[in-house]
């Protein structure tokens, strides 16, 4: 199994973990509540896994081509300018995730003091999942990019004979 592989079904299976952790910590917290003793540390877990789920399901929206685009004006453009566009696109996406994940580990270095009032955790544990979340994002397009590359997508099929 190659490591790309390997690195999305962990990050498959904890995104699904979390989703059932943010689930249960909510229903605890819940019928804590309804029974008149609230569970007080619950809603902050829930918030934590909830941050790490949301940049964990970015990622697996990202590998399944699954945000969303408004290509009226690139969809008339000619060929080869819309895989040029595609390009400039992705490249830009990959500098502004480096930043993300470079200010994201600044963010969680210096969050790292500070605990969460109920559990005494330090708020690094939730906040890493942002460096971490973009890394992820960052792998996939790079991923994707050396998929289009190799097979030549970036080119107009005209043109792909050439080359």
């Amino acid at each position: 199994m190659t490591f790309l592989k390997w690195l999305r079904r962990i990050e498959a299976a904890a995104a699904g973990t979390m989703l059932c952790g943010i689930v249960a910590t909510v229903f605890l917290g819940s019928v804590g509540r309804y029974l008149g003793r609230p569970v007080i540390w619950t809603d902050e877990v829930a918030q934590a896994l909830f941050v790490w789920t949301s940049m964990l399901a970015a990622d697996l929206t990202m590998q399944r081509a699954g945000h969303f685009r408004i290509d009226i004006l690139t969809s008339r453009l000619p060929r080869l300018f819309q895989h040029v566009l595609e390009l400039v696109t992705k490249l830009a996406l990959a500098a502004l995730l480096c930043l993300l994940v470079w200010h994201g580990m600044q963010l969680a270095r210096m969050m790292a003091a500070r605990p969460l009032p109920m559990t005494g955790i330090s708020s690094a544990a939730a906040m890493a999942a942002l460096p971490v979340g973009f890394a992820l994002i960052l792998i996939t397009l790079l991923e994707q990019f050396v998929k289009q590359w190799r097979s030549g997508s970036y080119l107009p099929s005209e043109t792909r004979d050439i080359v």
